[in-house]
């Protein structure tokens, strides 16, 4: 019997539904982080199971049981299974960038109001009448929101920019992961 294949199953033999569920176990097992272990990357995942699909030539040379041979030539993962993994993690690692993209937006109008803030605040110091200072600090005061004063509004400002920056690295990063992924072949 082959270790890893009840009944010493070959590749054929073994249910298309089982196939698929082995390279999903595998894809989540690598790219998970574990307290064990640390994060492993999306495309390097994928490299690895893409050599899992080459035939392994470790029990050949050792073995002489046929039926050994016959399967360490068919590789442990279906190749056709890891070609439409890669379509679904395309699909997915899309659908984190539409999401992220929408509160790098939300994040864009934040910034956008801070700036405001900014804007009359400096306005504000540069006024010589009363009447002007009292209404550009009206209209900086109109824009806080929540729990923001005209104390905390440099630091939350400072929090949202990071923020923005910190999502725009992301996406650009997921970009990456993407071109990366079309240019590997199973």
């Amino acid at each position: 019997m082959v270790p890893g294949y009840p009944q010493g199953l070959t590749k054929k033999d073994i249910p298309y539904e089982a196939q698929i569920i082995r390279v999903a176990d595998e894809y989540d097992a690598i790219v998970s982080k574990r307290q064990y272990k640390s994060h492993i990357g999306i495309s390097d995942t994928l490299k690895i199971l893409i050599e899992n699909t080459k035939p392994s030539d470790s029990l050949s040379k050792s073995s002489t049981l046929e039926k050994m041979v016959e399967n360490t030539k068919l590789g442990k993962n279906n190749a056709t299974i890891v070609k439409k993994l890669f379509k679904v993690v395309i699909d997915d690692i899309e659908y984190e960038i539409y999401c992220t993209g929408k509160y790098v937006n939300e994040l864009q109008e934040e910034l956008k109001r801070f700036e405001q803030i900014k804007a009359y605040l400096e306005k504000m110091e540069k006024a010589k009448k009363e009447k002007d200072k009292n209404y550009y600090l009206a209209g900086a005061k109109m824009l806080l929101k929540n729990d923001e004063t005209l104390e905390n509004y440099v630091s939350r400002y400072e929090e949202y920019k990071n923020a923005y920056q910190t999502r725009k690295s992301i996406i650009d990063n997921l970009y990456h992961e993407i071109k990366i992924i079309k240019k590997l072949k199973v």
